[in-house]
């Protein structure tokens, strides 16, 4: 007994695609920003300027879902890492 193959809704597929960015996306936040961000000691050691790059590279992450064309993975535009980080 096999059931006909139903190929996915474009819905479905938009839904599949967000998940996966923004599952890319976290793994960026949780390895390589937040452990920065979020630590005083690892922050206070760094200059203005990274700071500022820091926080700028932090928020174009999460402002990833706001760009025109997401979901679709071939529109998005992912931020430049600093090079410290």
């Amino acid at each position: 007994n096999t059931e006909a193959y139903v190929a996915p809704t474009e819905e479905e597929i938009a839904a599949n695609q967000a998940r996966e960015i923004r599952y890319e996306r976290s793994e960026i936040l949780e390895e390589k920003v937040d452990p920065i961000v979020s630590n005083p000691l690892r922050w206070d050691a760094l200059t203005s300027d990274q700071k500022n790059e820091a926080q700028t590279y932090r928020q174009a992450l999460l402002d990833i879902p706001a760009q025109s064309g997401f979901p679709d993975p071939e529109t998005i535009t992912w931020p430049t890492k600093p090079d410290w980080m």
